[in-house]
């Protein structure tokens, strides 16, 4: 078994091979520390993005609550508005006083 401490027996080729090999070991450490720091800040990076994502959710249900109440607020004049053409067509004579209670004329 060859002895590691002697530097004759390995002359120059075993001191570049040494070097080269510190050189990858450093190279190893340096890039794990590098890609711990970057999941590191990934995952602060997420947790802000989450906690904008569940803002937005808030802001998206209160929009679909405001078009819903729209809606329903829509349906119930188009009744009203209905019903009343149902009484114009058939009560000719009154047509006239419908109109003005339609369009806001007040008696």
């Amino acid at each position: 078994m060859p002895d590691f401490g002697k530097f004759s027996e390995y002359g120059l080729i075993g001191l570049i091979l040494a070097a080269l090999f510190f050189m990858l070991w450093r190279m190893l450490t340096w890039v794990m520390a590098f890609v711990k720091d970057i999941q590191k800040q990934q995952a602060e990076e997420r947790v802000i993005w989450l906690a904008k994502l569940e803002k937005i959710g808030d802001v998206i249900a209160k929009v679909n609550d405001g078009i819903d109440n729209h809606d329903r607020r829509a349906d119930e004049r188009g009744k009203f508005v209905r019903s009343e053409h149902e009484k114009m067509i058939n009560n000719l004579d009154e047509h006239y006083k419908i109109l003005l209670r339609v369009n806001g004329e007040k008696k």
